[in-house]
């Protein structure tokens, strides 16, 4: 029966009692009972430490963004050995590290895009990577190719269920009688494959049965791509629950015995949360939601040895963990790693546990092995990182959280980058706008806000309304002002209450951002023409209407991901991009169409072959700049896409916003080395303001 015609209820008042408690000793101080206040309390603390601390040496752009060299780790089911890939130059190698021992194997070298997956038992590790798919046997440590990718139809690497470790899934795409299906398979470890399902629209996620049946799957269904939740039993198929649009339906697993499953879905509520089905009932009930009342669930442990949830976690200001009979042990790694945000991974039996652990002043995230039965946490790779773990870390900024009252009342939140050593009052304050504008910004390393806080400049990150983590009604809130209306007044709003606590100065403020972050920049600057000093833009929108009918007319893998068409998407997030109206009023609105009330500089990156944000629109704005005179730079990144992938091209990227903010502010830039000198001689297309002049001395 569909979830829409039935209830659910809390599971009781003992969970409901602890998590109440967990709540007041785990959240941050920024969701207090006023948040706001908090907030205040914070600011006013950090602005006296901040008057204590010595002004920071430079930091070069070449520490800031190095790449680490221990990419993604995995902890077997069964505890025995890590999986991880490690870097070096353009490859990579696929390693596994016995955890009692420690001893480490190379077990495929040179591999490009690689994914790896253990299975349910622990017994062997299945990897993809652009050529096809691999399986290695623990006892023995040997790789051996067992699948080569069909291009023509698709093939992927889809994922493996812990009920069934003798298979991987694929999925593929096939057209017949001229309409695509998607196919998905069990490959075995001979490179054999038996048909799982097909269907009209993707599947999103599969439970298997311990023979390789489906048992629960979650499919997109009709033509508003609903996802719906379905058991698959000897007797047929039968639709549990159906959400409708944004609102999520994520499998997390199913107990057989009791017949049970559990999922994180909204079910017509707010925030995300965790939900459980019983068959003898028929019914959902409500296991477990944030206790704050503030965000969606963010990650989730599942337990295949109990066939039962182990723990929850929700991103506020940053991820917090509640457990299911290991509260105790994540008690502990709170304590422990208190400001950090934690990705947890349990062997099956509970006896070690992988820890990643990460925050914004730190480069590179932090991996421990946990084993609660020694109350031992050991930390992995020190090592391998030792070139990462530079002095310059010392200097790193944290990130803040804040919470701010809009000028309509609604309770926003974000993070501000305080530097060090400078009188706060004084210092320029930039608002970094985050891209989508469906996403939102984490306490997390970036390094484009190290180093502006390293330059001596606070950096505002607002999740202004449509952010997502905070529930539905916020990302719906925005109702589509994306022009000169809602959305950038939460910016501004956010700006002034800094300003009000004494952050920042009033008359040394730049917006900047990439995405629909780099779009809202523009707009600042095109209707608050003299509150800011200039604004970088990367890979802006400049008309945002009519981008979004040419998404839908070019829609690309990069939008959709297999997903809803981005038709269908744009209304469900509130953006009517097929209403005459609402493209016009963005048209007027645009910073297009307000290029003639720029009286501040202008900094455009793009990338030519971006396939989300056209080329020409970043071009025609740039052309109509000049033909005001107004002033612009603009560099044009030939080989890159939305976003630059290699380290001197994100270099360039990064130089552009260092150096806009040291020629308004004074804050410092490093040299350019002479690779990156040739290339922004190369590519930097417009300098009307002669911003770039002399910009390696």
């Amino acid at each position: 029966m569909p979830v829409s015609k039935i209830g659910w209820q809390a599971r009781g008042l003992p969970m409901q009692m602890l998590g109440a408690a967990l709540a007041v000793l785990l959240s941050g101080p920024c969701f207090a009972a006023d948040p706001v206040a908090a907030t205040r309390d914070a600011l006013q603390q950090a602005k006296q430490r901040a008057a204590t601390q010595s002004r920071p040496p430079l930091i070069s752009r070449e520490l800031l963004i190095r790449q680490p060299e221990i990419g993604i780790v995995r902890l077997a089911p069964d505890g025995r050995y890590l999986s991880f890939l490690r870097r070096r130059e353009d490859r990579t190698d696929v390693w596994l590290q016995e955890v009692a021992t420690g001893k480490r194997f190379r077990i495929l070298p040179d591999v490009r895009g690689v994914e790896h997956a253990w299975s349910g038992d622990g017994r062997r590790l299945w990897l993809a990577d652009e050529q096809g798919l691999a399986v290695v046997d623990s006892a023995d440590r040997k790789a051996r190719r067992i699948f080569k990718w069909d291009s023509a139809r698709k093939q992927r690497y889809w994922g493996v269920d812990p009920r069934e470790p003798a298979y991987a899934l694929i999925s593929e795409e096939i057209r017949r009688n001229g309409a695509t299906r998607y196919r998905y398979l069990l490959v075995d470890v001979s490179g054999k494959t038996r048909p799982l399902h097909e269907s009209a629209l993707p599947l999103r996620k599969v439970l298997l049965t311990g023979d390789g049946r489906l048992a629960f799957a979650a499919a997109y269904d009709g033509p508003r791509y609903d996802t719906v939740i379905r058991q698959y039993t000897a007797n047929g198929v039968r639709e549990l629950a159906r959400c409708v649009g944004i609102e999520s339906c994520d499998l997390v697993g199913h107990n057989a015995q009791r017949n049970e499953l559990w999922v994180l879905a909204h079910f017509g509520e707010d925030k995300l949360a965790l939900r459980r089905w019983q068959a003898s009932t028929g019914r959902w009930q409500t296991e477990h939601r944030d206790p704050a009342g503030i965000a969606d669930a963010d990650a989730l442990l599942w337990n295949a040895m109990r066939e039962d949830w182990q723990a929850i976690a929700y991103y506020r200001d940053r991820r917090h963990w509640y457990g299911n009979g290991a509260q105790a042990h994540l008690d502990t790694l709170q304590r422990r790693l208190p400001e950090a945000n934690l990705q947890l991974s349990p062997s099956a039996n509970g006896r070690v546990w992988l820890v990643r652990a990460q925050q914004a002043n730190w480069p590179i995230a932090r991996h421990f092995l946990y084993q609660p039965g020694r109350d031992r946490l050991h930390p992995l790779f020190a090592r391998d990182d030792a070139a990462l773990k530079m002095p310059h870390t010392q200097y790193l900024t944290t990130a803040q959280a804040v919470s701010w009252r809009a000028s309509d009342g609604m309770l926003l939140h974000g993070y501000v980058y305080l530097p060090r050593g400078v009188e706060l009052a004084k210092a320029p304050l930039l608002a970094w706008v985050h891209g989508g504008p469906f996403g939102r910004l984490e306490d997390n390393y970036d390094a484009r806000m190290q180093l502006l806080a390293n330059r001596g400049y606070v950096v505002f990150l607002p999740n202004f309304r449509a952010s997502t983590g905070y529930g539905l009604r916020y990302t719906r809130a925005a109702q589509g002002d994306v022009g000169n209306g809602r959305v950038l007044k939460d910016v501004i709003d956010g700006l002034d209450f800094l300003l009000a606590q004494g952050i920042g100065h009033r008359d040394r403020q730049a917006v900047m951002g990439h995405s629909f972050g780099g779009y809202a920049s523009l707009l600042a600057v095109s209707h608050y023409p003299t509150r800011f000093r200039f604004a970088f833009a990367g890979a802006a929108g400049t008309d945002y209407g009519w981008m979004k009918q040419w998404q839908v007319d070019n829609e690309s893998e990069a939008l959709r991901s297999e997903g809803p068409p981005v038709a269908l998407g744009f209304p469900q997030h509130g953006l009517p991009f097929a209403d005459a109206a609402w493209r016009q009023k963005m048209q007027r609105e645009s910073p297009l169409a307000s290029v003639s009330k720029l009286r501040v500089p202008v900094y455009l990156w793009a990338g030519a072959k971006d396939d989300r944000v056209p080329i020409k629109s970043v071009v025609h704005y740039a052309g109509e700049a000049q033909r005001h005179g107004k002033q612009l730079t603009l560099l044009i990144d030939p080989e890159t896409g939305h976003n630059p992938q290699q380290l001197l091209n994100a270099e360039a990227w990064l130089f552009l916003l260092e150096h806009a903010a040291h020629r308004h502010f004074g804050g410092g830039v490093t040299p350019a080395s002479p690779e990156l000198e040739a290339f922004l001689r190369r590519h930097v297309r417009i300098d009307s303001q002669r911003a770039l002049t002399g910009y390696t001395k």
